[in-house]
């Protein structure tokens, strides 16, 4: 790795990134041992969280000094916190905006180089925050802090930055097998021999997949060196979570929030299926693949030349010829408000609901 500072064009997909290397291809015990490893979460991104599953009792999530600490925000991190997950303040100062951030912390942090406010410090001390000096460049930095009650450091006394060299170059497989796989784990009827396939045919996936079930947290005393006993020690709920954030990783467009509103369609296609005596599973992914366009950033023409579908599904995305094809246009419509009497007007709500929950509790 030749570049010395990184081009950063969606906070999201850096976050996404940052956790894939850390967790997924390098691994927490290698990277920092027993110790917590701190990531820096845009508003965005605790908004859209996709941070369950990860290990909590090693993940620190560093709440930025610009986020605004809207209803919807707190309620997010009230809900990573009830998950087991530290909460830090980051270049923290007081406003009346921000109690409601400071309530919900573990730890604040302060950047010493421009000054020490020693009066907030001595109170949140006594008020049992942890306390996090950073740039904390030489020893007297390092006595002076301490003696305010600082417990965690970070700065250059400690050590300069070191560029983490990948070793995976390729970060994905094909845009159909990514296709594939989230439909298949998104499926309620996951088969892990197909998705043991699907996992095999992503070098960065399987590798990430065989590091995590045989990293310390995990692994049991025999290490794990099947596939599909890996699947069954990260468990399902985990594997969506990592195989959401290597899709971050590699493509930026595939945020949760698309994700979500791909589900809902497959859920509410899946639905009324049930009612017109269609196969689930098939009007699912139906649901599913007639959002991936948007989620994958491709056109629909393009998806079809990567993805081996029958003409039947085919011409039911394209065209919404065929049974499916029909399906598919009334809960398009559905979805646009237009009422029809073969479709319950509560089921788009029903279906968004569903895919909701799915992504916020990731139940397998």
């Amino acid at each position: 790795m030749s570049a010395q500072s990184a081009a950063v064009f969606d906070d999201v997909q850096a976050t996404a990134r940052a956790c894939a290397v850390a967790i997924y291809e390098i691994g927490l015990d290698k990277l920092c041992g027993q110790r917590q490893l701190f990531i820096n979460a845009s508003e965005q991104w605790l908004l859209n969280p996709d941070l369950d599953g990860l290990p909590a009792n090693q993940i620190v999530i560093e709440v930025l000094e610009d986020t605004q600490p809207s209803e919807p925000l707190i309620a997010a991190l009230r809900q990573l916190k009830a998950k087991g997950y530290t909460l830090a303040l980051d270049d923290f100062e007081p406003t009346s905006a921000n109690s409601a951030l400071l309530n919900l912390a573990d730890i604040v942090k302060f950047d010493i180089s421009v000054g020490l406010p020693v009066e907030l410090i001595q109170r949140l001390y006594r008020e049992g925050y942890t306390l996090l000096a950073e740039r904390v460049e030489t020893y007297a930095d390092f006595e002076r802090c301490k003696a305010l009650g600082f417990r965690l450091f970070q700065g250059y006394f400690y050590q300069r930055p070191q560029v983490q060299a990948t070793q995976t170059h390729r970060r994905s497989t094909s845009r159909a097998n990514q296709m594939q796989l989230l439909a298949q784990l998104y499926s309620d009827k996951v088969r892990l021999p197909a998705l043991s396939t699907l996992i095999a045919r992503d070098p960065y996936l399987l590798n990430a997949v065989f590091k995590r079930a045989n990293s310390a947290e995990k692994a049991s005393q025999r290490p794990a060196y099947r596939l599909l006993d890996c699947i069954h020690i990260i468990g399902l709920r985990e594997l969506r979570t990592l195989v959401s954030i290597v899709m971050l990783a590699g493509n930026s467009p595939a945020s949760k929030i698309n994700l979500i509103s791909g589900l809902t369609y497959a859920f509410a296609c899946e639905a009324l299926a049930l009612q017109r005596g269609l196969d689930e599973e098939e009007s699912f992914i139906i649901g599913l693949f007639s959002y991936m366009p948007i989620i994958l950033g491709v056109d629909l023409e393009t998806m079809l030349q990567e993805l081996p579908l029958s003409q039947t599904i085919s011409r039911a995305l394209t065209e919404h010829q065929g049974p499916l094809g029909e399906l598919l246009r009334d809960i398009k419509a559905c979805d646009q408000g237009v009422a029809n009497p073969n479709v319950p007007a509560e089921l788009i709500l029903q279906a968004a609901a569903e895919a909701r929950a799915l992504m916020d509790s990731q139940i397998s």
